[in-house]
């Protein structure tokens, strides 16, 4: 112990998920390449979601910061403060991210002047805005198994209350603290209750006036005390709590992670090799495509299990892993099918097919090449010098017993595995965080997002690319809500609105927004239900493989064959303001054992929104793609664009 001279919380952002479950919660693996299972398939015996709950452990480390290992409460006392808020409706609107060409006004002659970010609820000034904060306050735990049940009340953020014109404000839980049987922190996170204090409905994806959610951000803190009396407190870390995900172990093209450890690099601390390693940093971006198949009929089409572009097979991993010149040309074809991240050219036609945070809606005039989103600097690189043969192998994806890791690499595994499941981009505004983070600025350090000491309401009438990024602006540190204040309000708004397909030209399924955390269209029960059937012939397997569905049919989608919106726009995503819960989450299933077909697959599961099966035509998203029409939903972005011409 003696050695022992400094404390550090790990992961440096942990990350939670509202849940309606009242009690129940699950914890995603803190180990690489472990599948993400639940014994309730993520729902307690009701039916209702559970809450994700982000934990944190305390490493003591040398005087040089040096990793000695995970301390505990039997090392000494551990006393834990959480303090949360939720800042979105005293914050600015969104209108896109402040920090891309766009937004200065580079193409301003397009028609798209400089982005001045006005403040939600404007016409509530002064002092008054100071209620539309939901500050949960600060909460010390300590202890082993403390409110293990979740039951104690002093143990709960439920004290923050929301603005009400009547001055009756409404108290909003943000969520709770526990401590479980080593002393380790579990946060867990709101209820997923979302609210207008006018009861006006939603008609915007990111900023309705009136409304507030119970999503949440801040600071995490620790100190122990030894067993020698002597008092450490650790280097903080921070928690959020995000919308659920619906599609666990679906990782996106660019995750949080990947985001982070880019931004380490611009800040001229990376973690990254300079040489790739084929099984560490290629063969993820080649796996993610088939994988994005099973949330998105469009890339099932192009990349998913039995596509020409299903890069992850056997045989083509053995080609693709091998450095000789036996194979340059196929690594150069494929590594031509990624935008290049700088952004000179319109790249339409290339990988991935995902939006991008200058999206504003296709018109003729549009040439800013950030309609989509481009791969990151350091994958890019990495897919560069891979397709050259400049790789080393490393070694296959395994997942290790967590005490054969060192305490260096516990650590680090902690760190990464809460934002591999994030979404790294693209950002408008996004699903866990926004753009923000991938601003150095922001960072004390790699991945431990820097404090402030002050906590102003406002930065002036307006935001824009300049006092964003200013010394001393809002992204220069940051307080409790200073995370999640950038993100949409309420979260479901923008969950129902950020899918795929909006413009006919490009077909019904791609590009799209972030599948992997909200789906676009996904295989059912049903479908499954054939394909597990010993009775069933191939063709009848093949039709149902074939299958995808609107998951957010019922609500975004009517029933039926092509696919349409509902209209009007605002119908949808105010029913999913109350139906997200009733939605389907994506479980990962064992296959057949066909080799005709995948041994895992995603599958709905859990769905309680009635089906009409007698009206509705399955997708045969395997076999053609119908002409898209026109999407209702879609003229919001339009009519977003237009204002922002008259300079509205």
């Amino acid at each position: 112990m003696s050695q022992i001279k400094k404390v550090i919380i790990h992961p440096a952002i942990g990350v939670a998920r509202v849940g309606n479950s009242p009690e129940e919660y699950f914890l995603i693996p803190e180990q690489i390449n472990e599948p993400i299972t639940d014994s309730g398939n993520f729902r307690d015996s009701q039916g209702r979601i559970k809450r994700q709950a982000a934990r944190f452990r305390l490493f003591g480390a040398d005087e040089n910061g040096k990793i000695i290992r995970e301390l505990t409460a039997e090392d000494g006392d551990i006393t834990w403060t959480v303090h949360v808020a939720n800042k979105k409706a005293a914050w600015y609107d969104f209108d896109l991210a402040l920090d891309i060409p766009q937004a200065r006004g580079v193409y301003k002659k397009e028609g798209y002047p400089a982005v001045k970010s006005t403040l939600r609820n404007s016409t509530i000034t002064d002092d008054l805005r100071k209620r539309l904060i939901i500050d949960g306050g600060k909460i010390e735990i300590s202890g082993t198994n403390t409110n293990a049940d979740g039951k104690d009340r002093q143990f709960a953020f439920d004290k923050g209350t929301f603005y009400s014109p009547d001055s009756n404000d409404k108290l909003v839980y943000l969520g709770e603290v526990r401590t479980d049987e080593e002393g380790r922190l579990l946060f867990l996170g709101g209820r997923g209750l979302s609210a207008s204090y006018a009861n006006l409905p939603a008609t915007t994806f990111a900023n309705n006036e009136t409304w507030h959610d119970d999503t949440s951000d801040g600071p995490v803190d620790a100190k122990i005390r030894l067993k020698t009396g002597e008092v450490l407190e650790a280097a903080g870390a921070w928690v959020l709590t995000a919308p659920p995900d619906y599609s666990p172990g679906v990782q996106a093209f660019v995750t949080g992670y990947d985001l982070l450890a880019q931004t380490a690099a611009d800040m001229g601390k990376s973690v990254l090799p300079e040489t790739p390693e084929f099984w560490e940093h290629i063969y993820p971006m080649l796996e993610r495509m088939p994988l994005n198949g099973w949330v998105n009929a469009g890339i099932f089409k192009q990349n998913g299990w039995g596509s020409p572009g299903n890069l992850s097979t056997p045989e083509m991993i053995a080609r693709l892993s091998d450095a000789s010149d036996r194979f340059f040309e196929l690594r150069q074809a494929i590594f031509r099918q990624f935008r290049n991240p700088d952004y000179a050219t319109m790249q339409a036609e290339l990988f991935p097919p995902v939006y991008g945070d200058g999206l504003q809606g296709f018109v003729k005039t549009d040439t800013d090449p950030r309609n989509f989103m481009a791969v990151l600097p350091f994958q890019y690189e990495y897919m560069r010098q891979w397709a050259n043969g400049n790789f080393t192998l490393g070694n296959k994806p395994e997942t290790k017993k967590w005490k054969d890791l060192s305490p260096e690499e516990q650590a680090a595994r902690l760190d990464r595995t809460a934002l591999d499941e994030t979404i790294g981009g693209p950002f408008h505004p996004g699903c866990e965080f926004t753009w923000p983070m991938r601003q150095p600025i922001l960072y004390a350090e790699p991945f431990r997002i820097k404090r402030r000491l002050d906590d102003p309401l406002t930065f002036g009438p307006v935001l824009d690319s300049e006092n964003v990024l200013a010394p001393g602006g809002p992204l220069d540190g940051s307080a409790a809500g200073d995370i999640t204040k950038w993100m949409a309000v309420p979260w479901q708004t923008d969950t129902s609105s950020c899918l795929s397909g909006y413009v006919p030209i490009m077909g019904q399924y791609v590009p799209t927004f972030w599948p992997v955390r909200v789906p676009n269209d996904v295989m059912t029960e049903a479908d499954y239900e054939i394909m597990m059937d010993q009775s069933a012939s191939l063709e009848e397997k093949n039709e149902a493989f074939g299958n995808r569905v609107k998951w957010l049919r019922g609500i975004v989608y009517e029933y039926g064959y092509p696919s349409k919106k509902v209209s009007p726009y605002t119908k949808g995503i105010n029913e999913f303001i109350t139906k997200w819960p009733d939605v389907g989450i994506l479980i990962q299933k064992e296959g057949n054992g066909d080799a005709n077909f995948p041994d895992k697959m995603w599958v709905e599961n859990g769905r309680t929104i009635g089906e009409k099966r007698e009206t509705e035509s399955f997708m045969k998203a395997a076999s053609h793609q119908a002409p898209a029409e026109e999407d209702p939903g879609y003229l919001w972005m339009i009519n977003r664009a237009e204002k922002r011409r008259r300079g509205e």
